[in-house]
């Protein structure tokens, strides 16, 4: 989980933000205490909420609010059966966040667990979770009108945006080269490329591409990738991105860079991209078209010049780091 500061209308940029996580405990354990649920004569209920970190920040951008929630919880219960067999344990939920929706994974541990307290565990599993699922589903709404006050600024008293910087539009012949020595390669497949710089140093690459699909509108998947408030809610960071071609972009504090190549609206975004860890100067090709089906949008990612032997690692980026958080925060479909 990311550390989030605290701040307001940093450079006059037309975004707020106000931490909540004190009001998230408090919502969080009053929501749960108390609960009680009945099954055959076995009754149990939660006791306490015993921990309760992570995030919980409130963001707006050009007047959109914007629920930021990555929690991680533990709650006590206990529970008893109708001929006084007694138990008792915790409740741990790793992961609350905005997207969650009264859904979320748990674990249930029991105090010296044995045969006759199974039966009061299956109880807080069958009966109890779904209560506090319908307890915390409405988190994010209510972090949204209990503090929407302190965040919200009216579009008249923002001042003009800072304007996108001015760049040098990198040239074709400038996007895969690299001017420190390349890590030993693997030897190069069918489908991969060499890569000169002007001193000769070699780097393989090779292409991947993904189809990804997410339940919402081509429009606003674009937008997702280029509106800065939207990025810092699914990077959970503050991004440097401008809808300018021939303008650079950082994400992740500085750990993915490129620039912007081509924006078409709501049909392409080609830039060029490359990871921090990467050899200084080699940037791969990013093009990322957008295909509107009738309740759905495919993605389709075609990444060209990514160093051999880094391959599953910019996969798994892509999707732990982009489309997971995505989905998970703007509700787009289910995680993969």
């Amino acid at each position: 989980m990311s550390n989030m500061s605290n701040w307001k209308n940093v450079n006059n940029c037309h975004r707020t933000s106000k931490n909540c996580l004190n009001w998230a405990k408090e919502y969080l354990k009053e929501q749960s205490a108390n609960l009680i649920a009945e099954d055959n004569g076995i009754c149990v209920q939660i006791n306490d909420l015993t921990e309760c970190s992570g995030d919980a920040e409130l963001n707006q951008r050009k007047g959109k609010l914007i629920p930021i929630i990555d929690l991680n919880l533990e709650l006590t219960w206990s529970g008893n059966t109708s001929d006084d067999n007694e138990a008792k344990g915790t409740i741990k939920i790793p992961e609350l966040d905005s997207g969650s929706e009264g859904d979320f994974d748990f674990e249930i541990t029991v105090e010296e667990e044995n045969d006759s307290k199974r039966p009061i565990k299956e109880v807080v599993r069958t009966h109890l979770i779904p209560l506090l699922k319908e307890q915390f589903k409405n988190l994010g709404n209510d972090m949204v009108e209990t503090h929407s006050k302190d965040v919200k600024i009216e579009s008249s008293q923002l001042g003009p945006a800072t304007p996108p910087r001015a760049v040098t539009p990198i040239e074709p012949s400038q996007i895969h080269t690299a001017s420190t020595p390349p890590r030993p390669a693997t030897p190069t497949t069918s489908n991969s490329d060499t890569v000169k710089s002007s001193a000769q140093k070699i780097i393989n690459t090779t292409n991947i591409s993904e189809v990804v699909e997410l339940q919402t509108s081509a429009d606003q998947i674009y937008e997702t990738l280029l509106d800065p408030g939207r990025v810092a809610a699914w990077t959970r960071s503050r991004p440097d991105i401008f809808r300018h071609v021939g303008s650079v972009f950082s994400l992740f504090d500085g750990n993915v860079t490129g620039t912007m190549v081509e924006l078409v609206q709501n049909e392409k975004i080609v830039q060029t991209w490359r990871l921090k860890t990467w050899p200084e100067g080699h940037f791969s090709t990013v093009t990322i078209k957008f295909e509107q089906a009738s309740d759905f949008t495919r993605v389709h990612i075609n990444q060209e010049g990514v160093p051999i032997g880094e391959v599953d690692a910019v996969r798994n980026n892509w999707q732990s780091y982009y489309w997971n958080p995505i989905k998970n925060v703007f509700g787009y479909g289910a995680l993969i």
